[in-house]
């Protein structure tokens, strides 16, 4: 799994309580046993929560709409399909035992630290940036990981400054032993902060690490089976399926319906020629046209 779950640590006031809005003690308890039973790569949970249960269930909802031509598809689980919207449920409250977790250990006071000081660190550097002593774009980059990532943005401010030292003597109010702090708080929670079987500091509690890493068993449960959910709205709605099954962390529908070209239009109004065989549109070449569009998406079909 990969370190680096300071992703959750900066959830806001907003953030939090949505997922309280959202999390379910019930789904978590149904999906924790298939979470911890996956097998292979683990993905560390990055995302928004609420956001890819709106998605999931609007992906749901279009998929089982025809639940009689999915169930027919080889395998194809529609009860798990079903349940999707539920285990969304089930990682929002796994998140929250994460952020439980994380103000129950040394690691609460210890964010709050390093967010004051990112922020010290931040406005001072766009000031300085105003001014010209540093630039916008050097500035910007030493905090790309966003406003989640606390770790990655302190780190990055340090640097900033300590490249910039003899140009910022006498005209930032950030001092060396600050930029020191900053550098020595961000560590501090990187070690608290590592992947199960990373180098950290032995005293702190592993219930952080082991809910961290239930929270992404979930996220990766969730990834996996929406992928399932995808490909059966491929099945159902071909190119167009993005607009009826979202991407988890879609925020539109990234896919309009193709509108046909003045050349195929043309086509499209040019009558047949007499004796002409007429093409078969009945539902037997749709079929086929799907069957193609199935194994290009990926479905395994069932040896005889």
């Amino acid at each position: 799994m990969a370190g680096g779950q300071h992703a959750t640590a900066g959830l806001g006031p907003d953030d939090i309580a949505e997922l309280e809005a959202l999390g379910s003690e019930p789904g978590y308890d149904v999906f924790l046993a298939p979470a911890r039973a996956l097998e292979g790569a683990v993905e560390e949970c990055r995302s928004n929560i609420a956001l890819a249960f709106h998605n999931t269930k609007r992906g749901v909802d279009s998929v089982l709409a025809r639940e009689a031509e999915i169930a027919a598809l080889p395998g194809v689980n529609v009860d798990e399909l079903r349940d999707l919207p539920l285990l969304a449920q089930g990682l929002a409250f796994a998140a929250l035992r994460v952020q439980r977790d994380m103000r129950a250990s040394s690691f609460g006071s210890l964010f709050e630290r390093a967010q004051q000081l990112r922020r010290k660190l931040l406005k001072t550097a766009e000031a300085l940036a105003e001014a010209s002593f540093l630039t916008a774009s050097d500035v910007a980059a030493s905090h790309e990981g966003g406003h989640r990532d606390v770790v990655g943005d302190c780190l990055g401010l340090v640097a900033l400054f300590r490249q910039n030292e003899a140009k910022l003597a006498g005209r930032s109010p950030v001092t060396p032993e600050d930029v020191n702090e900053v550098e020595r708080v961000a560590e501090q929670l990187r070690a608290l902060l590592a992947a199960p079987g990373e180098g950290r500091d032995t005293g702190n509690s592993p219930l952080l690490f082991e809910a961290t890493e239930t929270r992404d068993r979930f996220w990766t449960l969730l990834t996996r089976r929406h992928d399932v959910l995808w490909r059966c709205g491929a099945w159902l709605f071909g190119r167009d399926v993005d607009m009826h099954v979202p991407p988890l962390q879609a925020r539109h529908p990234l896919v309009r319906a193709v509108v046909p070209t003045s050349i195929e239009r043309a086509k499209q109004q040019t009558p047949a020629k007499r004796g002409a065989t007429p093409i078969d549109y009945a539902p037997d070449s749709n079929v086929r046209s799907k069957v193609r569009f199935m194994v290009k998406v990926g479905f395994d079909f069932p040896s005889r």
